[in-house]
């Protein structure tokens, strides 16, 4: 489902040719939505829906060759999205199992979804291949009953739990369940959807605004897509690396790389000269991340495939905004031999094999200056 999405947002961003000769395109339609109601309390997780309401109901188109079918509702309330879901089978088996994927489509090209799983005896892991955390999995709250043929489920995703959801477009969401229908043991599970190539059939949903605003987060210009991570929420641009972060408490540098770079480098291990920490003539501090490959192997070779990026954050309290990207280590430059930050605000980067790059302070980041270049 997962490779679906992003396959549908890849192909979405494609470039169309067209000719002088051709007329203008007519402007994009927006896709038909329906609003995600708020529910007047948040619904009892114990697998009887009585307590919630069906304003919204969800079904996919008939089937077949199934014996399973399902009828599902979803609201919100707080910061929390609810879905209760009613399935049909007449044979329910431990292989039976329903997927939930959720997907922001306006999150940004390198946004993907995340996937949840249950059965008749709670939640299941989700596939690796999904790419869906620990930590979203495990915030993920379930209630289940079963009676005979009929499986009922309530499922809490709190707002931390779901996939990048976009910073200002709206919060339009492709909600997929899937019940995969086993028969016998060794059967080829027969899927009952309400989605086709990852996107819903028929209208999306959308989440109103008063949702993203309950979560109290102000990101700087720039940032098309928030993520909840353990100790916080990363900001994104329209490129993968994260360029804002806001805490649930002050930021240290551990703390930094912890949500920014889980998989941080060390200046040291890879022969760069980068300090972890500069300050801008005000007095600000400023946060080096390094993250990548070393292109440079241990005989000296270099691999032009791979290269070290550096970050540098503006740390205040408990946020940071990225303020510069750049190579620290690429087979062109070298390594970054020396970073100086002057009383001025004028930042260099020095490489091994000769050059060296320097960067004016521009109020809230840094710019490529042609001044001094060697």
């Amino acid at each position: 489902m997962r490779a679906l999405v992003v396959s549908a947002v890849l192909g979405a961003l494609a470039p169309v040719a067209a000719s002088a000769q051709e007329q203008e395109p007519a402007p994009e339609q927006q896709r038909p939505t329906k609003a995600v109601p708020s529910l007047p309390k948040a619904p009892k997780l114990d697998g009887d829906l009585k307590d919630f309401p069906g304003t919204l109901t969800l079904k996919p188109p008939a089937s077949m060759d199934a014996s399973a079918s399902f009828t599902a509702r979803a609201g919100w309330r707080k910061d929390i999205l609810y879905v209760g879901v009613e399935a049909t089978d007449d044979q329910l088996q431990a292989g039976d199992v329903l997927t939930l994927t959720l997907f922001f489509p306006d999150a940004g090209a390198t946004a993907s979804g995340h996937v949840f799983r249950f059965a008749f005896d709670g939640k299941r892991a989700s596939p690796p291949e999904s790419g869906t955390s620990e930590f979203a999995q495990k915030l993920v709250d379930a209630g289940v009953k079963r009676k005979d043929s009929n499986l009922a489920l309530e499922v809490a995703i709190p707002a931390r739990a779901l996939p990048r959801i976009p910073a200002v477009e709206p919060l339009v969401l492709d909600l997929c369940l899937t019940y995969d229908d086993v028969d016998g043991a060794g059967a080829k599970p027969v899927p009952v959807t309400n989605c086709k190539d990852g996107s819903m059939v028929g209208d999306a949903l959308k989440l109103p605004d008063d949702f993203r605003k309950g979560l109290k987060l102000k990101p700087p210009e720039g940032v098309v897509a928030l993520e909840g991570q353990p100790d916080g929420w990363l900001g994104y641009g329209v490129l993968h690396y994260p360029l804002w972060v806001e805490a649930d408490a002050p930021l240290t540098p551990g703390l930094v790389k912890a949500l920014v770079a889980p998989n941080a480098v060390s200046a040291e291990k890879v022969g760069v000269n980068v300090p972890e920490t500069l300050s801008l003539p005000d007095g600000r501090p400023l946060l080096a991340v390094l993250t990548g490959d070393n292109p440079y192997t241990s005989d000296g070779k270099c691999n032009a495939d791979k290269e070290l990026r550096l970050a540098l954050y503006l740390v205040k309290g408990k946020t940071a905004q990225r303020v510069l990207e750049w190579p620290a280590a690429t087979c062109g430059l070298g390594r970054a031999t020396n970073v100086v930050l002057d009383e001025e605000g004028a930042l260099s980067i020095g490489y091994s094999n000769g050059p060296t790059i320097n960067f004016a302070w521009s109020g809230d980041h840094f710019e490529r200056t042609e001044l001094g270049k060697r």
